[in-house]
């Protein structure tokens, strides 16, 4: 994709940003707290980082000698907010997890398995 200035100028643009540019932006204050809720379920009150955390703290426990830095993950990895929700409510708590899954499942009309 591109974006045109209104000087003429045309520059490409990356719709799959990684989560290194959302956590700098951040820190440079470009973004803030309501552009990263944007990212998160209404119901929720997390911050898309803490989330992100949860998941590099799973990503290492699975990678304990063969792993990025933190930096370097956040470099490689694109937010996928459902997949990274379930990973840090299963960090967190079972009991966490199984709420986020039912209420992810009423709000999706999922159904969440044997009936």
């Amino acid at each position: 994709m591109e974006i045109t200035f209104n000087d003429g100028t045309v520059k490409e643009v990356d719709v799959n940003v990684t989560a290194l540019t959302l956590f700098k932006l951040q820190k440079e204050k470009v973004i803030d707290g309501d552009f990263l809720k944007g990212f998160m379920k209404q119901e929720t009150d997390l911050d898309p980082i803490s989330v992100l955390q949860g998941v590099y703290a799973a990503y290492r426990q699975a990678n304990p000698k063969d792993h990025l830095k933190f930096e370097e993950f956040l470099e490689n990895y694109e937010m996928d907010i459902e997949t990274d929700m379930s990973i840090y409510f299963s960090v967190i708590s079972k009991q966490a997890k199984k709420q986020f899954q039912k209420n992810f499942a009423n709000k999706t009309g999922i159904s969440q398995g044997k009936k």
